[in-house]
């Protein structure tokens, strides 16, 4: 129950695994080498619901503890007070900023209000401080969307999370950039998944101007973007007071459809 707990709310437990070769499978027998399939979900986004992005620095030897702590908070959460675990993911890299946790995962509530009644639910709060002990650093901000979308993600797909702090008076100068290298990412298969607006920083100290979650499936193809935007990259940068751009591996709960 831990691992499928961690696997939903936050890290890489990725497809099934192939089956071992034994005595009665032999190495050359095609079921003891052929994988699963990759798993493939589809999720909505709904502009009437709050999406939180957690990002977690564990603290050396703490993982057990912070499994066991998820696995005490978590049926509270969802049982209680409706949270709903999209995706995990596995940071692979930061193209920008520092935002490099150790695991992530992306839960959908209800409400704000429900995310709020869940921090003050005594059962809940009185485990924080394991949770706390755990962790190097947390980060922990909610978000709502820009519209409802449908996306269809597969296991192991290569996701950017960004997130920009933009210069005041410099919207425009930042939206010019965008249209300008929006058709080019597009050629290089990005699929935008959703743009988030800040709307409640718990915990990290980190309130973006705005963020978003984009589907590059590989990470060649981002470098290749970056490669052929690098002459418009100066524009963006003045725009912004800060930058956060982290790609990700989506992980599902212990691989299962």
């Amino acid at each position: 129950m831990t691992k499928q707990i961690a696997c939903a709310l936050m890290v890489g437990c990725g497809g099934a695994s192939a089956p071992a070769a034994t005595a009665d499978t032999p190495a050359n027998d095609p079921s003891a080498t052929t994988a699963a399939p990759p798993v493939s979900r589809s999720l909505s986004f709904r502009a009437d619901r709050v999406y939180e992005v957690t990002g977690l620095w564990v603290k050396p030897g703490q993982m057990d503890a912070l499994m066991a702590y998820f696995g005490d908070v978590f049926p509270i959460a969802r049982d209680d007070y409706g949270v709903r675990p999209l995706f995990g993911l596995e940071p692979l890299r930061a193209y920008a900023g520092d935002f490099t946790p150790d695991m992530m995962f992306v839960n959908e509530w209800p409400s704000l209000e429900a995310f709020q009644s869940f921090l003050a639910d005594p059962r809940a709060e009185a485990r924080f401080g394991a949770r706390d002990a755990a962790l190097e650093r947390l980060v922990v901000t909610h978000y709502a969307t820009d519209g409802d979308h449908e996306v269809t993600l597969t296991d192991g797909d290569v996701i950017e999370f960004n997130a920009m702090w933009i210069t005041p008076g410099r919207e425009a100068e930042l939206q010019r950039y965008y249209g300008t290298v929006f058709p080019i990412a597009q050629r290089h298969g990005l699929r935008p998944l959703t743009g988030l607006r800040p709307v409640f920083g718990y915990r990290g100290d980190f309130e973006p101007s705005r963020a978003g979650l984009l589907w590059w499936g590989e990470t060649a193809a981002f470098d290749a973007f970056i490669t052929e935007i690098a002459p418009h990259v100066p524009a963006r940068d003045a725009a912004l007071d800060r930058l956060e751009v982290m790609h990700a591996r989506v992980r599902f709960e212990g691989g299962e459809g």
